[in-house]
């Protein structure tokens, strides 16, 4: 194993948390290492390729597969989970919202973090990110999203007809970290940290890697601006995926890593301080192997506790009465924030989130494709029958005056899209129960145990707004068909390594420092107590940010 590489602070990770920590540290000063188990994805370098896509989407090193999206099934338990890998983290596969987590959302949070605590840093994170609301009402180009219009109009038809009591609905565009600046579509223009980037084309590839750099990834801003500092620049690998994290006789940690493709070639760093970051499932089965295996032993018992899906809910709405055109614009542009005066038994405060939700064109052509219609099939028949018909008169060389121009007949070879061009997604999010757990299998993979029962009120409220949503659309309301099996898929997964005021509350301090090990820091969803309402990447940012403010300097006697 190869030895050597002394820094002041080893991150582990490069999402919403490990990002801003690395960005932060360097900007003090601090000689910081940035590890990341994936690759760096540059303009163009998203797998678009029917080949490529199946070989360098997902993550799957037991197939030896090694994309940027991670697929978990736990079938023992009512969920599913879906994370990311390559620098940037989650910034490469989310939808780009950026929402302030609710005031009242923040009850039983340990230390002083409050919402009034955090607004300086959500603050901080917004202009790092460079985020702006979706340009619908000020833009022609972006004027002309028919979902959009079509989720404003059936959010005002449901709040003028349900006047219910203790609930609050307020149609909003929240801040999406994406680049609407430019002359015209596409356009390459630099961002503040001088990284080239083009404005967005619509194309709805947000959530599968944007290959023309519309989309502000952590890598493009946090991660550029730490790299570029002049003094203490930040070093950061990728393809490099940590093993174990052991405690130094002298104080500090050692690192072991290995690129993930080559598994039997480790390294090992070391540093006075180690921040992971690798996210709600990443990072709690990380430091449950180190308890299991009596590296890290003191580590709080609530390690994997107060796990939740934040819960996210996937519904559609079939045959709207006009045109939504759900690949027409970024994958989310609008949402409606719901409020409760009505909460939980036990007084835990509810609401949530509903958002629109699109898809590529190229999506939608392989729907359509896989599915096809009779309308489609009719005009195929009409070709067809024309073909016939014309190559018998050539056959007897009888005088015809058939159309020499066949681009239409060509046209209706394609299949039609009408129905999918009346189909609506939506999204929800919100107040789900953090009564999750996460444990270790025997091999080291972290499970993720979760019911949904203790969530039920969430859900069904979540469930009869979509329906009142989906009939202001015109439309049918279907429920993803995983929900018939008590299943959801959890895209934002948090907790596993909660925010505690001691180690019998938490596994960290609200610092974010683990209890029973000095120097050993957590700062990504994982350290969440609760779920967040609304998505959750804004609220682990400005987390990260608040961490990284407090974080203490390094005394060069140290090394």
């Amino acid at each position: 194993m190869a030895t050597g590489d002394d820094f002041d602070v080893i991150v582990i990770g490069s999402g919403f948390g490990g990002s801003v920590m690395t960005c932060r540290l360097s900007e003090r000063g601090q000689h910081v290492c940035l590890l990341e188990r994936g690759k760096s994805y540059g303009m163009y370098e998203f797998p678009r390729r029917m080949e490529d896509v199946r070989e360098r989407v997902f993550w799957d090193p037991n197939d030896r597969k090694y994309g940027f999206i991670e697929m978990r099934d736990y079938p023992e338990s009512d969920v599913a989970s879906v994370s990311a890998s390559g620098l940037g983290g989650g910034s490469l596969i989310y939808a780009n919202v950026l929402m302030r987590m609710r005031a009242e959302f923040f009850k039983d949070w340990p230390g002083d973090i409050t919402r009034e605590r955090l607004d300086p840093f959500y603050d901080r994170a917004l202009e790092m990110l460079e985020a702006s609301p979706y340009p619908f009402e000020t833009d022609a180009y972006y004027a002309d999203t028919p979902k959009t219009a079509a989720f404003k109009a059936a959010a005002a038809r449901v709040s003028a007809s349900n006047k219910d009591t203790g609930v609050s609905r307020e149609f909003l565009l929240p801040h999406l970290a994406v680049r609407f600046e430019g002359a015209f579509p596409g356009d390459q223009t630099l961002n503040k940290q001088g990284v080239k980037q083009s404005s967005c084309t619509k194309c709805g590839e947000c959530d599968i890697g944007c290959n023309i750099h519309a989309k502000n990834t952590l890598d493009l801003n946090y991660l550029a601006h730490a790299r570029q500092l002049p003094v203490t620049p930040a070093e950061i690998r990728t393809h490099a995926q940590v093993s174990e994290i052991r405690p130094l006789e002298a104080g500090g940690y050692q690192v072991t890593y290995a690129d993930p493709e080559h598994p039997e070639d480790r390294h090992a760093v070391t540093a006075r301080r180690v921040v992971v970051s690798a996210g709600s499932i990443g990072s709690t089965g990380l430091l449950l192997r180190m308890k299991r295996d009596g590296i890290l032993p003191n580590l709080s018992d609530r390690l994997g506790q107060n796990w939740c899906g934040n819960g996210d809910l996937e519904a559609t709405v079939l045959f709207t009465e006009r045109d939504v055109v759900p690949t027409n614009g970024p994958v989310i542009t609008a949402a409606v924030q719901y409020g409760y005066d009505t909460p939980y038994p036990d007084g835990f405060p509810h609401g949530f989130v509903m958002q629109d939700a699109g898809f590529p064109s190229f999506i939608a052509w392989y729907v359509v494709g896989k599915l096809p219609s009779i309308g489609s099939a009719l005009p195929r028949l009409r070709v067809v029958f024309r073909a016939v018909v014309g190559a018998v008169k050539g056959l007897f060389r009888m005088v015809t005056r058939n159309e020499v121009n066949i681009g239409n007949d060509v046209s209706d070879l394609m299949d039609n899209d009408n129905y999918l061009r009346r189909t609506f997604v939506l999204l929800g999010m919100g107040r789900d129960r953090s009564d999750g757990h996460i444990e270790l299998r025997d091999d080291g993979e972290p499970i993720v145990k979760w019911e949904i029962d203790g969530s039920s009120l969430h859900y069904d409220r979540v469930r009869t707004e979509m329906k009142r949503i989906a009939r202001a659309l015109g439309g049918h309301f279907v429920e993803n068909p995983l929900g018939k099996f008590r299943k959801i898929i959890a895209v934002h997964p948090l907790g596993g390594c909660p925010m505690g005021n001691s180690q019998d509350e938490g596994v960290v301090d609200p610092g974010g420092e683990a209890f029973g090990h000095p120097g050993l820091y957590v700062v990504d969803a994982s350290i969440l107590p609760t779920s967040v309402g609304v998505n959750p990447s804004l609220t682990i940012a400005a987390m990260a940010e608040y961490v990284a403010e407090r974080f203490p300097e390094t005394d060069r006697r140290e090394r």
